[in-house]
């Protein structure tokens, strides 16, 4: 397969061909089946169906938007990422029968988790961050990097059937890239249909912002699957996290400023719809134990119609006081959810964290919250090839609390969990081993 450089493309389409679009990068009727991308993205940039572009380094879009056409594929150098900055947008959207994806460029069967950076969104909505602005994780100090301001509807992008395999790169202690991570993006970003496997750190990781999931698939997170802080107030449904032998810490790790637990905007997100599936019984280490939700400084939320199972160390824990308080004051609760397969303690969860004095089996079991202590007899959960499907009768067909009907949300999905009767799952995602 012929191979250039995106600097020696860009010089070769300038002499031999007017471009099929324009920017830095963009692409022509002379582009390659196979692409090396060295140079930052500075204006509209296209890169196009059927061909591979592999990443040599970390790659900015500093302007315009970069538009990938559905079964595109982009590989990443260990040392590489693609990172959007506050002047530009990414526009993925591919389809069910040719998704966009982001993987590693070792070969097949030597790929693994952290072999590339994966992708960074810096949008201009509002962190809980003094002063208001903050530098992404994982990467250096400096202007393109910066996140945060006042608009909380901009729009970092959309990704649509987009996978994104073996990425996260950690730096250093607490210092790492996800799998993918959306920093301060505002209401207009949309990631639906999207699938990140086998990340290092977390999934998705979202500092503040406003941002909106739906239709999203975490499998093989060393990790935490979908992990939030510093004011993230946006919507998910339709959520699978998907746990795999010898990787997995949380299925969500909720948190609102771990400095200051009270700064506002504070975290609030609302989510329905969600499948948490955990390792058991596989206990191996790995970035912790594993458990399925942990709720801590002081955020706030609504998770309803969710699925907890098959964890080995807890259910559910709600840790510190100031976290406590939400729960005691409404503004964070479980409604309408199943636990099942848990460590059998209570309401299946375990006090790791009682320095608060909060009692997570009473909190569950309240008669209003409509949660259960049912097997959800979903259809394959553990299998190589899973399905998060529930089977005929399943207890997960009822029960479940009827989703706001606000343009965003599926008021029809009266199921809990992430799969009803239709498999959204089926025909774009994977789940390989390396």
């Amino acid at each position: 397969m012929k191979r250039l450089s995106l600097a020696a493309l860009v010089i070769t389409a300038a002499c031999n061909a007017p471009p099929q679009t324009g920017g830095t990068g963009g692409g022509t009727a002379m582009e390659p089946d196979a692409v090396d991308v060295t140079q930052d993205l500075t204006a509209d940039t296209t890169w196009h169906s059927g061909k591979t572009y592999t990443l040599k380094q970390l790659i900015y879009v500093m302007g315009g938007t970069l538009t990938i056409e559905p079964g595109t594929t982009i590989l990443g150098d260990r040392t590489s990422a693609l990172i959007v900055t506050r002047d530009g947008r990414l526009h993925a959207e591919g389809t069910r029968e040719k998704p966009i994806v982001f993987t590693s460029s070792a070969p097949e069967g030597s790929r693994d988790t952290e072999n590339w950076g994966g992708l960074v969104l810096n949008g201009r909505a509002r962190i809980n961050v003094t002063g208001g602005e903050n530098n992404s994780e994982g990467v250096a100090d400096e202007p393109r990097n910066k996140y945060g301001g006042t608009d909380d509807t901009h729009e970092c992008g959309v990704l649509k059937y987009v996978r994104v395999e073996f990425a996260g790169r950690p730096l250093t202690m607490d210092n790492e890239l996800n799998g993918i991570t959306l920093n301060g993006c505002g209401s207009k970003t949309l990631l639906d249909f999207v699938q990140v496997h086998r990340g290092k750190d977390d999934g998705i990781e979202l500092f503040g912002g406003t941002a909106n999931l739906k239709h999203i698939v975490l499998t093989g997170s060393d990790d935490d699957g979908l992990d939030w802080d510093q004011g993230w107030s946006g919507k998910v449904q339709f959520l699978v996290v998907q746990q795999l032998a010898g990787y997995g810490n949380h299925g969500i790790e909720a948190d609102n400023n771990r400095t200051n637990h009270d700064l506002l905007p504070r975290s609030a997100p609302t989510l329905y719809n969600v499948t948490l599936v955990g390792r058991n019984p596989d206990t191996t280490p790995s970035e912790g134990p594993s458990r399925g939700i942990i709720f801590r400084e002081g955020t706030a939320g609504v998770l309803a119609n969710a699925i907890v199972t098959n964890f080995t160390s807890a259910g559910l824990i709600v840790d510190k006081a100031s976290t406590a308080g939400q729960w005691s004051s409404g503004a964070l609760k479980v409604q309408n959810s199943i636990f099942w397969n848990n460590p059998n303690v209570g309401w299946q969860n375990f006090m790791l964290m009682p320095d608060n004095g909060f009692d997570e089996a009473d909190a569950l079991s309240a008669v209003a919250l409509a949660n259960r202590q049912v097997d959800p007899q979903l259809t394959a959960p553990t299998a190589a090839v899973p399905s998060w499907a529930p089977k005929s009768g399943s207890p997960a067909l009822s029960g479940a609390a009827t989703p706001p009907d606000d343009g965003f949300f599926d008021p029809a999905a009266t199921f809990v969990g992430a799969v009803g009767a239709d498999d959204w799952t089926s025909g774009w995602t994977v789940m390989p081993n390396n």
